[in-house]
């Protein structure tokens, strides 16, 4: 179901708090399912630092929806090179897209993805990879509907 009461557009400096917000909540989710997920007491400056490097880059797509003014979600995105032995060279990454739970499915992940998607071509980048938790089922059933299909797996021992 496609939602048109929301609009997606480039995320500026005063949308930070918002987006510490959703990451911080998504990560709280995210700790909350798997044990291993460990945020340091730094990690909120630490995103703050990171979205805001990605802001002024020209390699980095940082895009929000917004219902009523208020942001219900973001995506992060950049552009990445790969290892010297790797083709392609450049790739997207997808760092980070979260819609906020109240607003899922009503299109508002897509459109943020397909907006990225969009930067993407215009930056003459032909691939994106992503990474998600095990653990997020919805997020496997998304990255698939948006025609992701599994590339490598990484696991995880304690010692």
């Amino acid at each position: 179901m496609m939602d048109q009461h929301f609009r997606v557009r480039a995320a500026t400096l005063s949308d930070l708090p918002r987006i510490l917000e959703l990451w911080g909540a998504m990560m709280a989710d995210h700790s909350a399912q798997d044990p291993r997920i460990h945020l340091t007491e730094g990690a909120i400056p630490a995103y703050r630092a990171y979205v805001g490097y990605h802001l002024a880059s020209g390699e980095s797509c940082v895009r929000v929806a917004e219902v009523a003014g208020k942001a219900v979600g973001f995506c992060l995105l950049t552009i990445s090179r790969n290892l010297p032995m790797f083709l392609p060279a450049r790739y997207g990454y997808l760092s980070d897209l979260v819609v906020e739970p109240a607003w899922r499915r009503r299109g508002i992940g897509r459109a943020l993805f397909e907006e990225s998607l969009g930067w993407l071509h215009e930056n003459k980048i032909q691939s994106v990879q992503l990474q998600f938790y095990a653990f997020n089922k919805s997020g496997a059933a998304f990255w698939q509907a948006m025609g992701f299909d599994p590339y490598y797996t990484r696991m995880w021992r304690d010692l």
